[in-house]
């Protein structure tokens, strides 16, 4: 029975902690949460709209009048220094509503960004997942190459021996060195394999992996519902993406509210306070105060806003198609995603019942070639029928442990906490 080692992890370039570091590190993720960060402010900025507007003017110089009432007074022009100065407090208090729209617009902003956010991680977090356990998959394949070039080598060596004592034939020997050429391009291929994932490795995580330090994740499969319907529904639940197309609809609902409020009037209290000395030709000092409530309603605005309203319906309206949307992508992502583990778990369980038949078969003819009962060439045939049976085994054992993590993925699920990771390294 071919048997593959799921270390739990327990060093420093195991998944976990790689992860760990890959969610602090990845310039993605950092861009994403640099757009919370910036989503937070919009909240910040539009909150200040509910706030009064100070404002404080002032200026200073002389001043040259000549106009009939100053040459009243002589012939010479009034010439003075002039100075005046004043503040102004203004409050809106009614403007149809617009800066609550526009506050809740700006809540939901953050709310989109840490969604986006979250999925970002997620999908980083995947792509990290499946780069460490591709290079993985292909160190194993070359594991099992050089074995298959090794068992290949001592039978070529066991036929040239026989040749040499007389009682082999030549065409074995070189059949043997065909099989073993056969071996040799196939193990190179798996390096080159082996070079493309470790190429994939440091694109994602910043860094050439240890190849002599990984070792094989043990996913969280307790994570896994143990039925299709309630993966579905914890999709629907959890997942990210149905989340933001939530929010964006949402917020489209909200710029239309925004768009209404053009319909209303605009409501301010304002109070003012000026100083003016010397201003226009007017010797002396002047001082006014006053306290208004200002209104301002445009009654007709070439239908701009009716069609503004159209405009922001149609786009609401066009977000909830695609929310429906989203939620159709997500439940067929799951469903595939758990097909697609239910495919790995069954061939792997045929697959290994097919490497034991292989190594069977084969044990079975190298004991008839022994007796001189067989030929080498289907010695080798079975070697390599072995081979392949412990290739394809890998393979999907692999394709086992990416498929948890892919279903995961589609739940929503893939996250740190879930995933139990530790916090990220000094680095």
């Amino acid at each position: 029975m071919l048997v593959l080692t799921w270390a739990t992890p327990g060093r420093a370039a195991d998944l976990a902690h790689e992860l760990a570091d890959l969610l602090r590190d990845h310039p993605q993720i950092r861009a994403e949460s640099k757009g919370v960060d910036s989503s937070r402010e919009g909240v910040n900025r539009t909150f200040s709209d509910y706030l009064p507007r100070v404002r404080v003017t002032g200026d200073i110089g002389p001043e040259s009048v000549d106009n009939p009432t100053t040459r009243g007074r002589g012939p010479d022009p009034y010439r003075r220094l002039s100075s005046a100065g004043g503040i102004s407090v203004t409050q809106n208090l009614f403007n149809g509503f617009a800066t609550s729209s526009a506050m809740r617009s700006a809540e939901l902003g953050v709310e989109i960004a840490r969604l986006t956010l979250e999925g970002t991680q997620q999908q980083v977090l995947f792509e990290g997942i499946r780069a460490y356990l591709d290079v993985l998959r292909q160190q194993r394949l070359i594991t099992l190459s050089r074995r298959n070039e090794q068992t290949i080598q001592r039978q070529l060596n066991l036929e040239d021996a026989r040749v040499q004592r007389g009682s082999g034939i030549a065409v074995d020997v070189l059949q043997a060195k065909s099989r073993l050429q056969l071996a040799r391009e196939r193990r190179i291929t798996f390096e080159g394999a082996l070079a493309d994932a470790v190429t994939r490795y440091t694109q994602v995580y910043g860094h050439a992996p240890d190849l002599a330090a990984m070792v094989d994740p043990q996913p969280p499969v307790a994570e896994i519902p143990p039925t299709l319907d309630a993966a579905t529904d914890v999709a629907l639940e959890e997942n990210p993406s149905v989340s933001n197309a939530g929010s964006q609809t949402e917020a489209a609902r909200e710029r239309k509210r925004a768009v209404r409020s053009e319909y209303y009037p605009s409501l301010d209290l304002v109070g003012e306070a000026n100083y003016e000395k010397d201003k226009d030709a007017v010797r002396g000092t002047r001082r006014d105060y006053s306290v208004l409530l200002k209104a301002e309603w445009d009654l007709f605005t070439g239908l701009s806003t009716r069609a503004g309203v159209a405009q922001a319906t149609h786009d609401y309206l066009a977000r909830k198609d695609r929310e429906e949307l989203v939620r159709r992508k997500v439940i067929e992502q799951v469903g595939l995603a758990w097909q697609a583990l239910l495919t790995a778990r069954d061939r792997l369980d045929l697959l290994d019942n097919a490497v034991n038949i292989a190594t069977a078969v084969h044990d079975s003819r190298k004991k008839l070639r022994e007796a001189g009962k067989e030929t080498v060439i289907n010695v080798l045939d079975a070697e390599n029928e072995i081979f392949n049976a412990e290739i394809n085994y890998t393979a999907a054992a692999y394709d086992e442990r990416s498929a948890v993590y892919q279903l995961l993925l589609s739940m929503g699920r893939l996250t740190a906490t879930r995933l139990d990771l530790p916090a990220p390294s000094d680095g």
